[in-house]
């Protein structure tokens, strides 16, 4: 006779659709890349990997941007009645966006992997909701704007070229939309030291969104935009940033999904015969020594762990500086932005 298998009780099978329900759950919940700002939500591919559509709402109605050429997505309202894709938005959009009327909406997933994109929406009673929303790489001018955002579905961007009547303004620059910015739970990954210096530094975002805040609104401001995320300058009266992948600056746990980047690596020399200094700023979380950042300027090695802020000065003529950090598997949650600021003495002595 052909040998039986034990039949499960109904308290065993119960228990195993449990395991597997709340397993699901689990799993659908780390899939969630979500980022939200006040009144304000960034979608990615990870809101869809796990399932065909992502629900949005807009209250009092809302608008919506996108930089992604991708026909597969689709902007539906909660009838099923579709609007438009995100190469549509991509297309019309411009920087104030489309209008959405106030409503439920859903992000649909038409094709079997859910295509690279990112999704911006903003709540029509948000802080700065006129904020423009630039979604394609290039030089822009704003007249009368204190703030721009950018957007990309790339890895990452670099900012260059901050210019215009910035008067004794800092310059910050946030990973984050502006509606992250006026809270006290975001934080900037770049503050500049003189316009000459905001001029000539070069930001490298590793992340989906960054906002420039120039310090006021008054008359014209410039910036430049740019896919590449791998050029950093290093002269003298620049400052550099180095920030993890994802990186959102706004405390807690949230990051924007990323899974490119796992290396970040810099090593360079800076000098001036009549004196300069090394100005080293980080805020950073980093759960696992094993995923430590560290700085080496001139030999002194600084390893950064657990939680904290860093704030360290060197005075010189001649400077050996480095910065390496290693991604450790997927679940990695470090989370870090380093600003490097290399000053000629007379600008050191003027900022302490």
């Amino acid at each position: 006779m052909p040998r039986s298998f034990p039949s499960k009780s109904p308290m065993k099978m119960a228990e195993l659709l449990k395991i597997l329900t709340l397993s699901l759950v689990s799993l659908l919940s780390l899939s969630d890349c979500r980022v939200t700002f006040d009144k304000a939500d960034l979608l990615d591919h990870s809101d869809l990997q796990y399932s065909t559509t992502a629900p949005f709402s807009c209250p009092k109605g809302c608008s919506v941007y996108s930089p992604s050429r991708t026909t597969s997505i689709k902007v539906t309202d909660d009838k099923g009645i579709v609007y438009f894709t995100l190469d549509n938005l991509s297309s019309f959009g411009g920087t104030k966006g489309y209008t959405l009327s106030p409503g439920n909406y859903l992000l649909k997933n038409t094709d079997f992997y859910a295509a690279e994109f990112t999704f911006y929406v903003v709540q029509k009673d948000a802080v700065n909701f006129d904020v423009p929303v630039y979604t394609t790489g290039g030089k822009v001018g704003v007249s009368n704007q204190r703030y721009v955002t950018f957007l990309t579905d790339m890895p990452g961007f670099r900012i260059k070229d901050i210019n215009g009547d910035l008067s004794n303004d800092a310059v910050q620059v946030y990973t984050t939309g502006a509606q992250g910015l006026g809270t006290a739970h975001c934080k900037p990954v770049f503050t500049s030291r003189s316009a000459d210096n905001a001029a000539r530094s070069t930001l490298n975002i590793l992340g989906p969104i960054a906002t420039i805040d120039f310090g006021s609104s008054k008359s014209m401001h410039y910036a430049t935009f740019v896919g590449d995320y791998s050029t950093i300058y290093t002269d003298v009266g620049t400052s550099s940033i180095y920030v993890s992948p994802g990186y959102v600056g706004c405390g807690g746990t949230q990051l924007y999904a990323n899974d490119y980047i796992t290396k970040i690596q810099k090593q360079f020399k800076a000098q001036k015969s009549g004196g300069m200094c090394v100005q080293v700023y980080a805020d950073y979380a980093i759960s696992s020594v094993t995923s430590a950042l560290s700085i080496s300027v001139n030999k002194e090695n600084l390893t950064l762990t657990d939680t904290g802020v860093l704030s360290k000065r060197y005075d010189g003529t001649n400077f050996d500086i480095s910065l390496l950090w290693n991604k450790q598997g997927d679940r990695d949650s470090t989370q870090f932005a380093a600003q490097i600021d290399l000053l000629a003495k007379a600008d050191c002595a003027a900022k302490g």
